[in-house]
């Protein structure tokens, strides 16, 4: 048994599929017989001339500051880490990192898109850059979040990461993409493997599951990160096209805007027959759980991870036959989803199973 840490967006308090995806890989970690623990670390925010200016602009009542969206229970996320999460200490800075990280055999990068600078507040962190020298250095399923390494320019990053990179034991990502900027960019092989969220075991679901609360369900349901008058104008269209009110479970039906809880969440998902949604995890629990699912496509989060998931699962888009505002895609599959997926998940076990045991 090998003590393991795990980092990636686990802190986050909004997004579902992030703090999932974070407990599913540590439960696989388990599953495979070793103690797993994720780095509690989120880095400070780097230094922006643009942004001190907007700060210095606010401060002398020149500029408005961002109305932000009041949500009445901010500690839904917590509650589920506290649940299914376990954390280490938070860590202050890349010196008490380094000390923490070398408590541990390995260290283990992913999944989400924590090779996205773009959204990695700390991104040598995130590159395992922090990790001492004899700690095996593992990603599983990063993700760069686009096509190509959006950080060409900047020279002094890129060999960085290259040098960090090189000290890796194993490398995997979640898109095809990823196994190219890997190989073109930084000059290392990379694996191709499932989202942790489509390798753990029923087991999982069945646990996370058993903490709901929800008494009724919905047939049809939708989950936009990004939402729009144009869009909301759009469900009234398909819900009336399908005979069934489209149900948010972003939040709660109530008089204030409130989160559902995470084990609700994932269970109206289960409980629906259609899932509207723009979001990489949803898509990915919809599809694992037979449901038809309507695409809206959000190029704002990247689209890259989406259709390489769609090649994977040899999956069409089908536009939809009504008038709409918005683009949205019907999925459609051309094979055996089941299949593909068993075939993946052995794959991606085996993957994960020699980085650790190897």
């Amino acid at each position: 048994m090998k003590k393991v840490a795990i980092l990636n967006f686990q802190y986050t308090t909004k997004n579902y599929g992030a703090v999932l995806q974070a407990a599913a890989l540590e439960h696989t970690c388990r599953k495979l017989g070793h103690e797993a623990w994720h780095l509690d670390y989120i880095g400070k925010p780097r230094f922006s001339l643009k942004s001190e200016v907007g700060q210095l602009l606010r401060k002398l009542g020149l500029r408005r500051t961002p109305k932000a969206q009041r949500v009445a229970n901010k500690k839904t996320f917590e509650r589920f880490r506290n649940g299914f999460i376990k954390r280490t200490q938070r860590i202050q800075s890349p010196r008490e990192f380094s000390a923490i990280a070398s408590e541990f055999d390995a260290a283990i990068v992913g999944s989400d898109q924590v090779w996205r600078p773009a959204f990695a507040i700390d991104a040598l962190a995130f590159f395992l850059g922090y990790v001492p020298q004899g700690i095996d250095r593992i990603a599983y399923a990063a993700s760069f979040g686009t096509a190509s390494w959006e950080q060409i320019e900047n020279t002094v990053l890129t060999e960085a990461v290259r040098r960090e990179l090189k000290l890796f034991k194993a490398i995997s990502c979640r898109e095809d993409s990823g196994v190219e900027i890997c190989k073109d960019v930084f000059g290392v092989e990379a694996a191709h493997v499932l989202d942790p969220l489509l390798l753990v075991d029923g087991q999982f679901f069945h646990n996370i599951l058993g903490k709901s609360s929800r008494k009724s369900s919905a047939n049809l349901i939708y989950y936009k990160l990004d939402s729009s008058p144009e869009f909301v104008q759009d469900l009234e269209v398909i819900s009336s096209d399908f005979g069934s009110d489209a149900v948010n479970i972003y939040f709660k039906n109530s008089n204030v805007l409130a989160f559902n809880e995470v084990p609700d969440w994932l269970t109206m998902i289960l409980d629906a027959e259609v899932v509207i949604t723009d979001s990489f995890h949803c898509i990915c629990l919809a599809l694992r759980f037979g449901k038809e699912v309507i695409f809206c496509p959000n190029e704002k989060r990247g689209r890259t991870r989406l259709d390489s998931l769609f090649r994977m699962f040899d999956i069409e888009l089908e536009q939809l036959a009504i008038d709409l505002k918005t683009p949205m895609f019907k999925l459609v599959g051309h094979g055996d989803i089941n299949a593909i997926l068993e075939k993946q998940r052995l794959k991606s076990i085996e993957f994960l199973s020699e980085a650790l045991n190897g």
